[in-house]
């Protein structure tokens, strides 16, 4: 696979999404910050940057429904790796299924394990990828 760092540095500030609303597809296409994100309402190609407390992710959302993607990033994944992200978590059983929200914890399944994040502290939508 690519690396996930060979990409355009065209990402433009979004300033009001709420973190209830999920991006639509139309919001992509402009990228920038968001409050949170529900990853299965996002295009094949579009690439989502979260910045956790204690590292970097680059996820490109694969083909087909649901919560797919490429990873790269963080002390787990030098190289690209695919995961399926489940959702936020405060660190407690609360699951908000799919969604990268700040403040919260990202949880991602790979290898039939699941992994946890440091606190997310941003999520960035950039566009998609051609």
């Amino acid at each position: 696979m690519a690396n996930l760092h060979d990409r355009s540095e065209h990402a433009v500030t979004q300033e009001d999404q709420f973190a209830s609303t999920p991006l639509s597809p139309d919001a992509t296409a402009r990228a920038g910050d968001v409050r949170g994100v529900d990853v299965r309402t996002l295009p094949p190609g579009t690439e989502v940057v979260v910045d956790t407390s204690n590292s970097h992710y680059r996820f490109v959302m694969l083909e087909g429904a649901g919560s797919r993607a490429v990873v790269q990033g963080g002390l787990r994944f030098d190289d690209c790796a695919e995961v399926r992200i489940a959702g936020s978590t405060f660190g407690g059983t609360f699951l908000r299924v799919g969604w990268i929200e700040p403040g919260m914890y990202l949880e991602l399944a790979v290898g039939g394990k699941r992994l946890g994040t440091s606190r997310v502290r941003s999520v960035s939508i950039l566009r998609q990828r051609r």
